[in-house]
């Protein structure tokens, strides 16, 4: 199953998580390990999902935001994907759009926590 592309040429993710398509990965495992750790040196609190390959980035402050980066396949490779929640209609749609290979943890969390606003986290 490739994640490239629906008809709308828009990227668009395949498979719904790591537990549903194999076994063990090790790639899956030290991806969401080292996003964890990037995340947390930048000063934000992070839980992850290793189960569906999810990793949720929040900040405190005036008021509590939170990222969501999921692991899912993207031309042919391990890739994380933003999640980002759209704002019309009751129920809330969620979108992904590509991040980066899940190889590269330090520019997910660079663009992530760009994403979260310069000025509540620490900046590398």
């Amino acid at each position: 199953m490739r994640g490239e592309t629906r008809g709308s040429e828009k990227p668009c993710l395949a498979g719904s998580g790591h537990e549903l398509d194999r076994g063990a990965d090790p790639g899956w495992a030290r991806a969401l390990s080292g996003l964890t750790a990037e995340l947390r040196s930048r000063g934000l609190d992070v839980g992850i999902d290793g189960r569906t390959g999810v990793v949720e980035a929040t900040v405190e402050g005036a008021s509590r935001r939170t990222q969501r980066a999921v692991l899912r396949p993207h031309r042919g490779r391990l890739w994380w994907w933003l999640r980002w929640e759209e704002a019309a209609g009751a129920g809330r749609a969620m979108r992904h759009a590509p991040l980066t290979p899940a190889t590269r943890t330090g520019d997910a969390a660079r663009r992530i926590a760009g994403v979260m606003g310069p000025s509540r986290t620490r900046l590398h």
